[in-house]
């Protein structure tokens, strides 16, 4: 349930329709809720050890709701799979490093240590056909 109503900033009990504004608060805790359970989707396939629709799932619960736990948890997979690809590029797997890198692209925007990652094991492509 939302604190504080998203028109007016007034402090909220439990209700759908703010007592100051009278906004309909009904889509706006309807979102809220959606988001939360997109983020234990989220959580569960991590568990579940499926990546990709993992986040996916999180993709759903930011775009509802940027809460601080989808943000953390967004933050702990790019650094799980960061270190992923590492360990593959220092086992001289560069291809499954790219085509992960290919799976995790859309965090790119998110996260520069992926980027600078990607680019990199675009440098050791190229040296390596050499």
């Amino acid at each position: 349930m939302i604190e504080r109503c998203p028109c007016c900033h007034v402090r909220l009990k439990e209700t759908e329709i703010c007592p100051r504004c009278k906004a309909d608060l009904r889509l706006v805790n309807k979102a809220e809720k959606a988001a939360h359970q997109w983020l234990l989707k989220s959580i569960k396939y991590w568990i579940e050890n499926e990546t990709e629709k993992s986040l996916a799932a999180l993709d759903h619960s930011l775009l509802l709701k940027k809460t601080r736990v989808a943000t953390i948890f967004q933050n702990f997979i790019i650094q799980q799979q960061y270190q992923k690809i590492l360990d593959l590029l220092s086992e001289n797997q560069l291809i499954s490093a790219k085509q992960h890198l290919y799976k995790m692209s859309h965090l790119f925007s998110i996260s520069q240590q992926l980027l600078q990652l990607n680019l990199f094991t675009d440098y050791l492509l190229i040296t390596r056909n050499k």
